[in-house]
């Protein structure tokens, strides 16, 4: 067996221990890194486990000795990027209005580089220029990764929440979201209705669950799982969680007159440790 199949399989072994049983997959990457101290992989695998479990000093000094030993690898810029993008918006207050462009401010956005040239962008130090473009970039964390062949709602959430500043510039990939969703015939995100006020997001949400929108099957409140349970009758009717999503929604478009920046402030600083654990 080759060196490089060898370190494959310990990474492969340590990621079926690593929900029942931690303690072993942490000891099968700590000897797989004692063996092969210059796979990438193998410390990018220690580092995640570090990181999902919110072992934050022991993530930090895996992410900082990857940041030394492998500074050319794009995984570990990206990650020190989201972090650090993260943190920006923490410290940022929010803007007590929305941003109103003006038709010249709309023309420059439609203006993109040409290919081959670099694009730098000067901001204002406000929180009114640099909360949206960090959302911009969160976006392009998570644009690529939701649009394949494979399954990640929670990914699928966080760009639904974060496609509303772009609105309606971003109905498209909204749609296409949606599309997704339907080809799935359920979609679990048990944030929705704390970070979604859009009203054609929402219209379209409860479209869904209508029979002429194919009766997606939608868990968008917490611990619906459980709910199903709970009020499924005979018949297997769940007359309560019905009851449950018309009557959230309903609250849902009283909030469509939030501020937006604010809505998707909170959602940054509340739900960072998900953001950063959804990237791949």
């Amino acid at each position: 067996m080759s060196a490089q199949k060898d370190c494959e399989f310990l990474v492969k072994r340590a990621r079926e221990l690593v929900s029942d049983d931690p303690c072993a997959a942490k000891a099968w990457l700590i000897t797989a890194r004692t063996l092969y101290p210059a796979d990438f992989n193998i410390q990018y695998e220690m580092y995640t486990i570090e990181r999902n479990a919110e072992r934050t000093a022991s993530a930090g000094r895996l992410l900082y000795d990857m940041f030394i030993n492998f500074p050319d690898q794009p995984v570990v810029w990206r990650e020190i990027s989201v972090i650090t993008l993260l943190d920006v918006v923490g410290g940022l207050v929010p803007p007590t209005h929305e941003p109103v462009k003006t038709p010249e401010e709309q023309g420059k956005a439609k203006n993109k580089p040409r290919k081959g040239q670099n694009d730098l962008r000067l901001l204002p130090c406000t929180s009114k220029a640099i909360l949206p473009f960090c959302l911009q970039l969160m976006f392009a964390c998570f644009k690529l990764r939701v649009f394949t062949d494979s399954r990640d709602d929670l990914s699928l959430g966080h760009v639904v929440v974060l496609l509303q500043h772009d609105w309606p510039q971003g109905e498209s990939l909204f749609l296409k979201a949606l599309d997704k969703i339907i080809q799935q015939a359920s979609f679990q995100y048990e944030n929705f209705f704390n970070y979604v006020t859009n009203i054609d997001m929402l219209e379209e949400f409860a479209y869904l669950r209508t029979p002429e929108g194919g009766r997606i099957q939608l868990e968008l409140l917490p611990n619906q799982g459980i709910l199903i349970k709970h009020h499924t009758v005979t018949r297997g009717i769940t007359k309560g969680v019905k009851e449950d999503f018309r009557l959230a929604m309903e609250r849902q478009v009283s909030r469509c007159g939030e501020n937006l920046l604010g809505v998707l402030h909170r959602f940054c600083l509340n739900e960072k440790i998900m953001i950063i654990q959804s990237l791949p």
